[in-house]
C-alpha cells in the first residue's frame, strides 16, 4: 500500500522480522491506536522503550514495547489477568477478523475485573483496555504478519531478479 511504502524509508528493515512488523503496524487497529508513533520513535531512538507493566516485558520486548500481534494481546491477557485457555480463545474471537462490539464489552470487562482482583494499577489497567480495544479494529496475528511479509520479500526479490517474468504475471493477473 502507499502507506507501507511510505513507511519504509523510516522504518528502515534491516531484517525479514522487520518487514512483518511493518505490514502489522500498517494496519487500521495500530494506526488509530497510536501505536505505530511510538514503535517508528522507539525504533529510532528518539524516545525509550516502555512496557505497559514490568510483567509484559518479555512479551513486548520484540515489539519494543508495543502491542502488535494478537498473540501479544492474549499473552497479556493470561499475564496481568489470569485468563484461562477458554477466556484467551474468547478474547481472540472477539479482537479477530469475525468481531463484535458485544463480545468486546464482555473481554474489555473480564478483563478489567481480573486485573482489579489482581491489584493492578487503574492506569495500566486503562492502557491494557485501550491497547485491546484498537487492537480489535484489524490487528493481525504474527503468523499472518510473517506471511504477508513473505510474499512482499518474494516478490520485490522476483521484480529485480527476474522482471520481465513479474510483470508478464502481474499483466495476466490484471
Amino acid at each position: 500500500s502507499r502507506a507501507q511504502m511510505a513507511t519504509l524509508p523510516i522504518l528502515k528493515p534491516e531484517n525479514f522480522y522487520d518487514i512483518a512488523i511493518e505490514v502489522a503496524i500498517i494496519r487500521p487497529g495500530p494506526i488509530t491506536g497510536d501505536l505505530m508513533h511510538p514503535y517508528l520513535n522507539r525504533r529510532l531512538k528518539l524516545e525509550p522503550v516502555e512496557y505497559i507493566h514490568p510483567d509484559c516485558k518479555d512479551i513486548l520486548k520484540r515489539t519494543l514495547g508495543v502491542p502488535l500481534f494478537q498473540e501479544q494481546m492474549m499473552s497479556i491477557a493470561k499475564v496481568m489477568a489470569g485468563f484461562s485457555s477458554a477466556e484467551l480463545d474468547d478474547l481472540r474471537r472477539a479482537i479477530s477478523f469475525n468481531r463484535s462490539h458485544i463480545k468486546m464489552q464482555r473481554a474489555t470487562t473480564k478483563l478489567r475485573e481480573r486485573m482489579t482482583a489482581k491489584g493492578i494499577d487503574i492506569e495500566v489497567q486503562e492502557r491494557i483496555i485501550q491497547a485491546t480495544g484498537n487492537f480489535s479494529l484489524y490487528g493481525f496475528p504474527e503468523s499472518h504478519a510473517i506471511s504477508f511479509a513473505y510474499l512482499a520479500y518474494a516478490s520485490c526479490w522476483l521484480k529485480v531478479n527476474h522482471a520481465a517474468e513479474f510483470y508478464t504475471g502481474l499483466i495476466n493477473n490484471q
